[in-house]
Order: C-alpha cells, then sequence, then structure tokens
C-alpha cells in the first residue's frame, strides 16, 4: 500500500467563499426533511469527505449539488454564480461533474469512445470549425485521443480501449466512468462511494490520481463509508445525520464525537 496522503486544506460550513457553496438546503419527500438546512463550502484544490449513516442525506445533497434534485429551500453557488436553478447538464458544462453510487457508462461504446465523449468544447461539434479550422480539429482529436488512453493506461485498461463498455466488470465500469469525468475538465468533481468494486490496487492508483486532480486545482466532494479511504484522502470531514450537519474538521476529531459515534462510527478514532 503507498503511503499517498491527500492533504490539501479544508472546506468551511457556512456556505463562505469558495469554489462550491450551499446555503441553507432543504430536501424533503412527502413530509420527510432528507436534507434539513444545511451550509457548507469547498474550496479549489481540496477533497473533503461527506460521511454518514444510510440516509444521513449525502446522496440527496449531492443531487441537490449536481442539478438531478431541486431544494425545497436553499441555494447552491458555483465560483459565485447562483445556479440554484439551472439544469445539470449546464452544470456539468460549467465544470461541476457528478459520478453515480452505481456506475453508469455508454455500454455500447468502445471505453475508449466513452472517455472521448466526455471532453468539451471540442472544435468538430461546430459545423464552422469542422470545415474551415480543419488542421485545428485533427489536433484536438489527437491529443484528446493521447489523453484519453493515456488515462486508460494508468488505470490498467489500455487493453480494453477497443471493448464495449458494457462488456466491463463492475470495477472497471466505475473506472470508465470517473476518467469519463475526469475527461471533462472538472472544476469540482463530486465522487459518491467511487472505489466500490475496485481491485486494491486500482483503489491506490485513484488515491494517486485524486491527489493530482487536487494539485491542478479541482475542488472534491467525496461521499464514501469506507473510513480508511477517508482518513487518507481527506484533510477536512463533514459528518451528517438524520439530514444535519453533525460534525466538521479533521478525521481524528469527527470520529472522536460522541454523535458521529452513535450515529455511524461506533469506536472509530477512540474508545
Amino acid at each position: 500500500m503507498t503511503e499517498t496522503m491527500v492533504a490539501h486544506g479544508g472546506s468551511r460550513q457556512g456556505g463562505g467563499a469558495g469554489a462550491l457553496a450551499v446555503r441553507d438546503i432543504v430536501v424533503t419527500y412527502g413530509g420527510l426533511r432528507a436534507v434539513d438546512g444545511v451550509s457548507m463550502s469547498f474550496d479549489a484544490g481540496v477533497i473533503t469527505a461527506l460521511i454518514g449513516p444510510n440516509g444521513a442525506g449525502k446522496s440527496s445533497l449531492l443531487k441537490v449539488i449536481a442539478g438531478a434534485q431541486r431544494p425545497a429551500k436553499g441555494a447552491v453557488v458555483f465560483h459565485g454564480d447562483d445556479i440554484t436553478r439551472q439544469s445539470a447538464d449546464r452544470r456539468a458544462r460549467s465544470g461541476l461533474i457528478w459520478t453515480f453510487q452505481m456506475a453508469r457508462v455508454f455500454a455500447r461504446l468502445s471505453v475508449l469512445d466513452n472517455l472521448l465523449a466526455a471532453e468539451p468544447d471540442q472544435v468538430g461539434d461546430h459545423l464552422f470549425s469542422a470545415v474551415f479550422a480543419r488542421k485545428r480539429w485533427k489536433r484536438q482529436e489527437r491529443e484528446t485521443r493521447e489523453r484519453a488512453l493515456s488515462l486508460l493506461s494508468g488505470f490498467g485498461l489500455y487493453e480494453k480501449a477497443d471493448t464495449a463498455a458494457g462488456l466491463l466488470s463492475g470495477g472497471q465500469r466505475r473506472i470508465v466512468e470517473y476518467l469519463r469525468a475526469v475527461m471533462a475538465r472538472p472544476r469540482v468533481l463530486l465522487l459518491d462511494e467511487p472505489t466500490v468494486g475496485l481491485a486494491p490496487w486500482v483503489t491506490e492508483v485513484l488515491v494517486d490520481d485524486l491527489a493530482r486532480l487536487c494539485n491542478d486545482g479541482v475542488a472534491v466532494v467525496l461521499v464514501a463509508h469506507e473510513m480508511e479511504l477517508v482518513a487518507r484522502v481527506s484533510r477536512t470531514v463533514i459528518a451528517m445525520a438524520n439530514g444535519r450537519v453533525v460534525a466538521h474538521g479533521d478525521f481524528a476529531t469527527v470520529a472522536a464525537n460522541a454523535q458521529v459515534k452513535d450515529a455511524y462510527l461506533g469506536n472509530v478514532g477512540g474508545a
């Protein structure tokens, strides 16, 4: 196991200035408040883990941030702009990228084409450029292909480049989805249980790649139940229970919190 540790500062509660902020978010399902007045913010170049038991509101909050769920109350602010009413597609085009708890790929496309489809602002997508800027289009196409193959190689999937994505194992599909998110050049990356189904060595590669993204200024929000991973990659941890934030700080501080222990962690982090 490598000694890679991602430690790039922390997020702030309260919706302060940052790459991403949520302010007083409320999500209701019938009469149940799945998210109950949550505020927090995340900085560029920072990985923050969001933890809590099933039903704590973590995935509902990610859906709100990504634009897949409209909050009953509150605001989502992305690089200073209120995007609460923006569509998920528009958020993704702006660099707010979400990967799912269950891996989703374009099953009939090759692994390589799955990645190539995620590259934003492709010259060939525009008729004028495709016709009158053919050299620039071809150069971008070549560079995009090389970038995609390099990413696949790093995760041991180079030989699968021409394989239909639907024929991959669950762990391989999860990595393809992650790499597709990376190809989209995220400014904020939302990861929901990214290591489920991965071989240990692939998890190590993922940890290293998350460090690289942070060094490139990407804000990463990580939802995870695997506490060893959370402790390794996140200097800041936010714990939720019953739709509310119950603890915030480094892993040791959060793990020692009585409410967190009662809700989720048992004896992790101390007696």
